[in-house]
């Protein structure tokens, strides 16, 4: 489980930033006093740049083509004055746009029926009108509603401003500081358990002597503390990794795609488990066990199994409905929970990897999004690129949170959504949950977690600041991490505690040496064990008579 969940962490980093997408309005109307309808569209406007209101547009008789994809093969006669609408494939965007402008038409209609995507061209030749492409079933009913429809293209500009912001924050910030709060509970609870074993150490295991193996209640602590902990040469590679990945997609996006949804199902299912099972638990108390099943490290209880079968049952809802409008509702709630607990699976072991994992992935975002269009033949960042899916692509990566548009305005049927990749979420939340921790091992009012969990969300507003007065996708990570390592630093400048923080806190090393074991097992006389918990605080040195009881 823990492999899996690094191979999925590492998938979940390859995108970082909130999706830009140039979208548009055909306004279609008809000579039966039908009256008008409008449909979303999606276009370059590196390409073309379309007027931004409907008085500024004419309208152009439809030339209805399909299922022509107008290629090379395709014969056309003069279609001068009318938009031309073909089927999308066989041929690039470029292609289209050429022989439909040799044919001196208005304007190229491309129907889509594997989804609607930003078009890209060959920017060494030059087309002279628009190249939209339109949903199928928006296509199709533009049919139905009326004969002889005509058609204008326009791109009203967007509200700079929607509610669906706010629900990001609050599912943003939420995730992290929960996910964080219970991270760094698992990382002190994994701190003692270490400190615990190293004392046993010192004066050998003790195990039942009756069948030869540890407690259950050991086995079940060391299941649930069970974590990845980063170093810096695992830092290192994963960032390598990552840009391994990201430029996979970029260059093979069509296959690679798929097992990214299937891993990302995978992973959801166990997280979405493993979040939900502390709930459940707590709710339905249930100590009844079934037999080993393959999937679990351990007997389930009869709660767990259901609620993993559920959760199974929500996943495949989400991946069988995932192009429907209401699919963003289960994709948040895969997401949230997937977040939760990958924080509380991976864990930074000091200040000092936070550091380091935190400036890499900086860099990496802020080259992938504003360094790599000076690179690629279209003039497109690799990042949005692959967030978007290219011209080609049916499917786009699951690993973001997703929010339509919650303003009304024209602009409100293209279903528009405001997006942050998952990783704006982990890779922050990964500082948090070691904030956390080190909060609880030197026994501090939690001041660096409520720190950094502020400071995650002010650099959050930030972001969305910036998204609105440039109007243009934003690495969240290029505002995100200076305020969440900055103000922890700052914190542990007042605090007097870089050294500490820096290390992970070595005042509890020292601590650890100075204490004794923390528990010992004991046998009594008549053979039944049993387990004496010492206090860390208070330490006391074994009974030498109940130690000759264990000799003997």
């Amino acid at each position: 489980m823990a492999s899996l969940q690094k191979l999925q962490f590492i998938i979940l980093l390859a995108v970082l930033q909130k999706i830009e997408a140039y979208y548009g309005i055909v306004s279609v109307q008809y000579d039966n006093g039908q009256g008008s309808r409008e449909y979303c569209i999606m276009y370059d406007s590196s390409q073309y740049e379309l007027p931004t209101k409907l008085e500024q547009a004419a309208y152009k008789p439809l030339a209805d083509l399909t299922p022509s994809v107008l290629c090379s093969d395709t014969k056309l006669s003069s279609l001068e004055g009318h938009v031309a609408a073909v089927m999308r494939g066989n041929c690039t965007f470029t292609e289209k746009g050429l022989h439909a402008q040799q044919a001196k038409a208005e304007g190229v209609l491309v129907v889509s029926e594997t989804g609607v995507t930003t078009p890209s061209f060959n920017e060494s030749i030059q087309i002279d009108i628009p190249i939209v492409l339109l949903d199928k079933k928006d296509f199709q009913d533009l049919l139905i509603q009326g004969s002889s429809p005509e058609v204008a293209l326009y791109s009203p500009q967007p509200p700079q401003w929607d509610y669906n912001m706010i629900v990001i924050w609050l599912m943003a910030t939420g995730t992290l500081a929960i996910g964080g709060f219970w991270a760094g509970l698992m990382g002190y609870k994994q701190h003692k358990r270490e400190k615990r074993h190293e004392r046993r150490d010192g004066q050998g295991r003790y195990q039942n002597v009756n069948n030869g193996e540890s407690s259950e209640s050991d086995e079940e602590e060391s299941e649930e503390t069970e974590a990845v902990t980063i170093t810096p040469p695992i830092v290192i590679c994963w960032v390598l990794m990552i840009m391994v990945l990201l430029l996979l997609l970029f260059f093979f996006y069509s296959p690679v795609v798929y097992v990214v949804i299937a891993l990302y199902c995978i992973g959801a299912w166990s997280g979405m488990h493993t979040t939900l099972l502390p709930v459940v638990d707590f709710a339905i108390p249930c100590k009844e066990r079934l037999p080993l099943i393959p999937v679990f490290q351990k007997r389930p209880t009869v709660t767990s199994a259901i609620l993993w079968l559920g959760c199974g049952a929500f996943v495949l809802t989400w991946f069988f409905y995932r192009k429907e409008s209401f699919a963003w509702i289960l994709l948040d709630i895969l997401g949230i929970c997937f977040c939760i607990s990958v924080l509380k699976v991976v864990r930074l072991p000091n200040f000092k990897t936070c550091v380091l994992l935190l400036s890499l992935l900086f860099v990496y975002d802020v080259f992938f999004v504003f360094i790599t269009p000076h690179f690629t033949k279209t003039g497109e960042s690799v990042m949005v690129k692959v967030a978007t899916g290219g011209e080609s692509a049916s499917e786009q990566i699951p690993v973001l949170l997703t929010v339509p548009r919650l303003c009304h305005s024209v602009f409100s049927v293209c279903n528009v959504y405001s997006m942050l990749g998952f990783g704006d979420i982990l890779v922050p939340g990964l500082l948090v949950g070691f904030c956390h921790t080190y909060d609880l091992k030197v026994k501090s009012p939690r001041i660096y977690y409520i720190t950094s969990v502020i400071a995650y969300g002010v650099g959050l507003i930030i972001t969305f600041v910036a998204l609105t007065l440039m109007q243009t996708g934003q690495p969240a990570l290029l505002y995100l991490v200076p305020c969440t390592v900055l103000s922890t630093l700052a914190v542990a400048v007042c605090r007097k505690e870089v050294s500490e923080l820096w290390n992970g806190g070595p005042r509890v090393r020292q601590e650890t040496e100075s204490h004794p074991p923390s528990s010992v097992t004991l046998q009594s006389t008549d053979g039944e064990q049993v387990n004496e918990a010492l206090s860390e605080d208070t330490p006391s040195p074994p009974n030498p008579q109940s130690q000759d009881h264990v000799e003997k």
